[in-house]
């Protein structure tokens, strides 16, 4: 797993532990949207998370995805302007 994946996993977990059930799932997802292998990170996930805690995450991890493709176009586009310029 990556590093970037592996820090959004940690926090996720931190603030689950914390109670932030939203906002811990909301880092879960990036994590598994940005990991190499997502199928495998999901299996991981599903061992050692509550049911009801995976099972949010899987509702939500379609909406994150559409959310993180929509950034990186923004970004490439930003990017595509700073080289006309």
């Amino acid at each position: 797993m990556c590093a970037m994946a592996e820090d959004r996993v940690q926090l996720g977990e931190e603030l689950l532990a914390r109670g932030d059930i939203e906002e811990g799932v909301e880092h879960l997802g990036n994590a598994v949207a940005v990991c190499g292998q997502p199928n495998q990170l999901l299996q991981v996930l599903q061992q050692t998370l509550p049911p009801q805690v995976f099972h949010l995450l899987l509702q939500r991890l379609p909406a994150l995805g559409q959310r993180i493709v929509a950034q990186n176009s923004v970004n490439v586009s930003m990017m595509a302007e700073e080289d006309v310029e």
